[in-house]
């Protein structure tokens, strides 16, 4: 549980290192969900709740939320101050690597828009869908100011969470997703998880 003021927790990985001629290096990460051995490399930065939500003591969860691994409410006091939350990624190249880097955020939703989302969710033509108006629902390390980062969300497919591209041509996280990113920052990103 997380107090108000305090960075929700990001992912409880354990660290595995390995002794090496008298130098310690990090190696491999134990995931705490599957248990398996990963290197750094295959981990990104993965946020289990929207901030909103995980800042919320259990007892409150318990009692506004509704919660599934993919899409969130809070439950406010009236109907205008309900809260509607979607698991997307971030993509972001890499520009060593063929494969990109994704950054597992939540976006911030209108009611309308999150009802179409459900409505769509299982949908083998949900991605001819246009594109749905969000806001980034996490603080992103190392990219300050990033929660209410305006964007877009686009539905992939019913077995993969929709993208979200970040529309503020300010902001580093476009700068990010737009010319890509280094080695080293796709590394700062995953080092965030054991923070």
């Amino acid at each position: 549980m997380t107090a108000i003021g305090q960075k929700p927790p990001v992912s409880s990985l354990s660290r595995v290192y390995k002794v090496f001629e008298g130098i310690i290096t990090l190696d491999v990460l134990t995931c705490s969900v599957c248990g398996k051995l990963h290197s750094e490399d295959e981990i990104e930065l993965t946020f289990r709740r929207p901030d909103a939500i995980a800042l919320l003591s259990e007892n409150d969860r318990g009692q506004y939320c509704r919660e599934t691994e993919d899409l969130c409410a809070i439950w406010g006091v009236g109907e205008n101050s309900h809260r509607y939350f979607v698991r997307s990624l971030l993509p972001i190249k890499v520009v060593s690597r063929h494969l990109l880097y994704n950054i597992g955020a939540w976006v911030e939703v209108s009611k309308s828009d999150f009802d179409k989302i459900y409505e769509l969710w299982d949908s083998v033509s949900q991605s001819a869908e246009p594109p749905f108006k969000g806001v980034l629902a996490n603080e992103i390390p190392s990219r300050n100011n990033s929660l209410g980062l305006a964007g877009y969300i686009q539905l992939t497919g019913p077995t993969t969470r929709p993208d979200f591209m970040i529309s503020d041509t300010e902001a580093a996280l476009f700068a990010d997703q737009q010319f890509g990113i280094s080695e080293h920052q796709a590394a700062e990103y995953t080092k965030s998880l054991a923070r």
